[in-house]
């Protein structure tokens, strides 16, 4: 065949496909086809469909079809449910010759999509839009799209009328299809969640199945808030944003921060850092309220507070139905303080295990079992939030050390308080008591409802068994009642009381002890001994040297047959009890009374052993934190303590000789007797 001949049957094709182009552009009526959409959407879904412009079909190689001001709505008015600014679809070219538009690539332009509310297409009986049969001047319409382009979109949703509006913006997205003839569908996606940038990846389901609310397959994976969140499953109905059974996966490097960004109300309590974290869960929404079930979480650090978690939460939203298994470990509990926004006391290492769940206003953990330093403890625990913190339950412990328990000292002072005038060089003054105020503020910041038993009490030194005790803490006042316990064969019982809502704190003390072994209270092995006390303090002041320096009240002291050793007391006693024959007392006997500070023990020591006894007389000054002590023996010796409180001076005096008529009393003129101990006791009964 010559080649002119090859040249004019391609001259005759070009020209009878241009022909067949120019025919098929013509015969797309806009309106026409307009209504032929409209009807087998509305057939379909039952959403009204509108156009704001002409539908026009540019020809040339890559011939396009685009459509300007697209809009759905639902039959009862309003904004429409999605808005598209322009559709921009390539069809096929041989098709379009036969006068059939075959879409293969899809751009949406500034589409706007509304969700104020679950969406129910067609009474929810939707089924998939059918184009393949036209008519006159209305080309039959299939898609095979390759790709589906999306810019610029935003995703508006409002899950109540009173509800802030969560806006979702897409800057770019790509939907492929995993074949031409459909399948499922890749996604990827980047642009912002209410101000912070998301990516996102995955395979979902079939746009039909989408259309005709068919369960709907999701298998996605996404970064949000510094968060990589991964879910697969299916959702039942994806337009009416309902049926999730999801399995999620989550975790950042900072829960707080995710926190932060979640709250509503930004002006509220500062989340302080928490840590990194880690979340595998079901995601469902059983029952109308989106919860978590098969929950197994790490969240936070071992130097502020690691938590484990497992079990269920039924309502994220609400933060209700609460049920978890809980297992948290800390340096201390000053992790848990920052979170809860309530001052907790420190103690050392910190370890809990216990069973979570919700309660009014609140949470209760039961089946407890934790230490703290070197107490633990065992028993249930609840905490309302509202309309203050208030901690409430039952705790036993194998041993309770409440010496390890102590406030943080605020790191800063509150700028609206003037600071106090000190000066800027400490001044040696040989004063012990502090005058630094004590950390009694965190008390004030909730209140407490517990009771508490321990086998073992260890209070400095002494260390007793059985106790228990009611501790109740209520606006500022706080109170320990109900105390027992036994040291030894004996029984101690009293109370105790801080009020803290008076203008100046106030603290008292009773406590009783009949038949206590002595040994024991003074933490003295080699030391022994029975018999009884009485403790009735009272002070005020908010730091230790204002509450010694108001002292008042009275303590008195027998005991009976003591084993004594010269280490008990240190230095300072031994040099007294090295006046007596024997390391063994016959009787020991202490009377003192408080007044303004001042502690007066005029023939307030006593003790006998063997052929010597002790009689003691003097004052303790707390104001000025000085002592002033002497002791006489039957042989008639004097044994004098004297000086600061820290630092005083002990020292042996041969007895002066008393004017005739002089009282045999007071400091430096106690005579010897020859039954101190009854003399003590004569004093306790006056």
């Amino acid at each position: 065949m010559k080649v002119s001949s090859v040249l004019k049957i391609v001259f005759a094709a070009a020209l009878a496909a241009a022909v067949a182009l120019i025919a098929a552009g013509k015969s797309l009526d806009s309106d026409r086809y307009h209504r032929f959409l409209a009807e087998q959407v509305k057939a379909a879904t039952g959403l009204e469909l509108t156009l704001s412009g002409p539908v026009k079909l540019k020809l040339s190689l890559n011939p396009q079809l685009s459509f300007t001001g697209l809009g759905l709505a639902s039959g009862g008015g309003g904004a429409p449910l999605l808005f598209i600014d322009r559709i921009e679809a390539r069809v096929a070219l041989l098709p379009l010759m036969f006068h059939r538009l075959q879409i293969e690539q899809i751009r949406l332009i500034r589409p706007t999509l509304r969700l104020d509310g679950p969406i129910r297409l067609n009474g929810g009986k939707a089924s998939a839009i059918d184009l393949t049969q036209g008519g006159d001047k209305v080309p039959a319409t299939s898609f095979s799209p390759a790709e589906i382009r999306i810019d610029n979109a935003t995703i508006l949703r409002r899950s109540s009328p009173r509800a802030a509006e969560t806006r979702i913006t897409v800057a770019h997205g790509r939907i492929q299809p995993e074949s031409i003839a459909g399948g499922p569908l890749n996604l990827q996606a980047d642009g912002s969640w209410d101000g912070t940038g998301f990516d996102m990846a995955g395979i979902v389901g079939p746009l039909a199945a989408l259309l005709a609310g068919k369960p709907y397959q999701v298998q996605v994976k996404g970064t949000i808030h510094g968060v990589v969140v991964m879910a697969r499953g299916t959702v039942a109905e994806p337009l009416a944003g309902r049926g999730f059974d999801l399995e999620v996966r989550a975790q950042g490097d900072e829960l707080a921060e995710l926190l932060r960004r979640a709250d509503p109300n930004p002006a509220s309590r500062p989340i302080p850092p928490i840590g990194p974290y880690k979340l595998a869960a079901r995601l469902t929404d059983a029952g109308g309220s989106i919860g978590l079930s098969d929950i197994d979480a790490v969240l936070g650090r071992r130097d502020g507070l690691l938590l484990g978690a497992k079990g269920a939460i039924r309502d994220l939203a609400g933060g209700g139905g609460i049920d978890l298994a809980l297992t948290v470990e800390a340096d201390g509990l000053g992790g848990l303080s920052r979170l809860i926004g309530v001052e907790l006391p420190t103690a050392g290492p910190f370890r809990l295990s216990g069973h979570l769940s919700e309660a009014e206003a609140g949470w209760r953990l039961t089946g407890l079992k934790s230490t703290l330093g070197r107490s633990d403890f065992s028993g249930e625990l609840a905490l309302a939030l509202s309309p203050r913190p208030r901690f409430f339950g039952r705790l036993s412990a194998a041993t309770f050390v409440p010496g390890e328990l102590s406030f943080p000292v605020a790191k800063a002072a509150d700028p609206a308080r003037p600071a106090p005038l000190r000066p800027s060089i400490p001044i040696a003054d040989g004063r012990v008591l502090s005058p630094e105020p004590l950390p009694l503020e965190p008390l004030r910041g909730f209140d407490l409802d517990l009771s508490l038993a321990a086998a073992r009490l260890v209070l400095g030194p002494a260390a007793l068994t059985d106790a228990v005790a009611g501790i109740h803490l209520s606006s500022g006042k706080l109170a320990i009642d109900q105390f027992t316990a036994r040291m030894g064969d004996g029984t101690v019982r009293g109370e105790a009381h801080l009020d803290l809502a008076a203008r100046v704190p106030a603290v008292t003390l009773r406590l009783n002890g009949e038949g206590v072994d002595f040994g024991r209270l003074a933490g003295d092995p080699g030391s022994a001994g029975h018999g009884d006390f009485t403790i009735d303090a009272k002070a005020q002041g908010n730091t230790p040297r204002a509450l010694a320096g108001s002292l008042e009240g009275s303590v008195t002291a027998a005991i009976a047959d003591a084993a004594v050793t010269k280490t008990i007391g240190g230095e300072v006693s031994s040099g007294v009890i090295a006046a007596l024959d024997a390391g063994r007392l016959r009787c020991a006997a202490l009377r003192l009374s408080a007044k303004g500070g001042l502690i007066n023990a005029d023939r307030g020591f006593a003790a006998e052993a063997g052929q010597e006894a002790v009689l003691g007389s003097g004052t303790v000054d707390l104001r000025a934190e000085t002592i002033d002590l002497s002791f006489v023996a039957r042989s008639g010796g004097i044994t004098r303590l004297r000086g600061p409180l820290g630092a005083p001076t002990l020292s042996v005096e041969a007895p002066a000789p008393l004017p005739r008529g002089a009282p045999s009393r007071g400091v430096g003129r106690t005579v010897p007797d020859a039954s101190p101990c009854r003399t003590v006791a004569a004093s306790r009964r006056r």
